[in-house]
């Protein structure tokens, strides 16, 4: 299982690179210094702490599984416990991001009607955005990164665990999709790059003063 710092690191580092610079670049969002994270430092700092929890619990299951224990035979209360704070952290840090956008985003430019748009539709608008014909982002790509199916999953409570005790849903086809406890890490992580990401890019670009 790769250190959360790592995996942070990873997706921090494609976030900054392909998505911010074209959302500023191309007007997508608006500058609007303070208006967006008034509050969410505490959401955060909620979030922070379940982290910790979390991390002490995969700490025992790493211990668990040192001596070639199966991820099958840990402690089940605990295991569920584990699963389903990743999936309270992960939802958490969604509906951070979903504010952020809906704050920021230039509703006009992409067309958007809506006063209160769903996470979908935002993230659909942005893949649909072209600039002199050409799209801007990669429709698919960009609903992969965003994670948009598991935002749905979670906001409406519609996962299960399996018998390995793994985190399952269904995706929009049919097919049944289980992540394992360092995929769960991942996506926690993903989400929790995307938020610091956007909440740090977004202040510097708002701080930049035109020449």
């Amino acid at each position: 299982m790769s250190a959360y710092a790592d995996l942070l690191r990873e997706y921090r580092e494609k976030f900054d690179k392909e998505i911010f610079p074209l959302l500023a670049s191309h007007e997508l969002i608006h500058k609007k210094t303070g208006l967006v994270y008034h509050s969410f430092q505490k959401r955060i700092d909620r979030i922070e702490l379940q982290k910790k929890s979390i991390e002490s619990k995969i700490s025992l299951l790493k211990q668990h599984m040192s001596d070639g224990s199966k991820v099958e035979d840990f402690d089940k209360s605990m295991m569920f416990d584990l699963i389903s704070m990743f999936a309270q952290g992960t939802l958490s840090y969604f509906e951070i991001y979903k504010s952020c956008l809906k704050f920021s985003l230039n509703f006009e430019k992409l067309g958007m009607v809506k006063e209160e748009p769903g996470y979908n539709e935002m993230i659909d608008h942005l893949g649909d955005y072209k600039n002199n014909g050409i799209p801007v982002f990669h429709k698919a790509g960009l609903r992969t990164f965003f994670n948009v199916d598991l935002r749905n999953v979670l906001k409406n409570d519609s996962w299960w665990i399996n018998n390995n005790f793994e985190f399952t849903y269904e995706e929009p086809d049919g097919t049944e999709l289980s992540l394992s406890i360092g995929e769960l890490y991942g996506e926690l992580a993903s989400i929790n790059s995307i938020v610091l990401g956007f909440t740090e890019n977004h202040q510097k670009n708002s701080d930049n003063k035109p020449l």
